[in-house]
């Protein structure tokens, strides 16, 4: 085997670490190949992220590493942190897992969402603590199915609040006609629309003006790819 095919023969796995429940990170590296670990935790529990890392890399011999999330906005930075290491280990590794076992519901509910977004392949243990479940992930990442235009349109609502009041509004901001607006808002035969894709709920205002507000996915999309993208 050559040395370029062992290269991409690599798996990365990400797991969350909290105070307890250390068991299904432990599980995730019996049971599925493994060569980095990387840690998301809360800065409260960073030195004890560090002394299991270094256990784990004295057991099994594999590199490891700290990452520190911010409990108050865990699920924006929980996603850009997980772009961040896609950014910068995707080449180097030909699987990435992510393990949402250990820490906190919040904690796990980010990485959860971080692993749809991205089309990574992602389990947790259950509730006996014996064995792991794998999550129906998508095989590819969400926002491959969205185009730049449709982006650009989340991104102009995000940054005013999350909110238009009419397709007018959303003209001036975005800087596309409202043909357009409404063809990528409201979808069409061939086409599924922001409304459709669950990224922005649609209701009627007064005089039959289209009001449109970002949901939590559509939010979770835009904080997805401003790593990766510029405005």
């Amino acid at each position: 085997m050559s040395f370029i095919r062992k290269h991409r023969m690599k798996t990365l796995q990400i797991a969350t670490f909290g105070d307890e429940d250390k068991d299904g990170i432990a599980l995730g590296i019996q049971n599925f190949p493994i060569h980095r670990l990387i840690l998301l935790c809360y800065s409260i529990d960073e030195s004890k992220a560090i002394k299991y890392s270094k256990k784990i890399e004295s057991i099994i011999g594999i590199g490891s590493e700290i990452i520190l999330v911010e409990k108050e906005n865990v699920v924006k930075d929980t996603i850009e942190k997980v772009n961040e290491i896609l950014s910068r280990k995707s080449t180097e590794y030909h699987d990435i897992l992510m393990n949402a076992s250990s820490g906190d519901k919040l904690i796990i509910c980010a990485a959860l969402s971080s692993a749809f977004i991205n089309g990574i392949k992602a389990f947790t243990m259950d509730h006996g603590n014996t064995m792991l479940l794998m999550w129906p992930v998508l095989n590819f990442s969400y926002s491959e199915i969205i185009s730049d235009t449709k982006l650009n349109i989340l991104k102009s609502i995000d940054r005013i609040g999350g909110m238009v009041s009419s397709l007018e509004e959303l003209e001036q901001i975005s800087g596309y006609g409202k043909p357009l607006l409404s063809y990528h808002v409201q979808g069409g035969k061939e086409n599924k629309g922001l409304a459709d894709l669950g990224l922005v709920d649609v209701d009627k205002g007064e005089r039959g003006k289209t009001i449109i507000n970002i949901t939590t996915l559509g939010k979770l999309m835009v904080t997805s790819n401003s790593f990766n993208h510029d405005d």
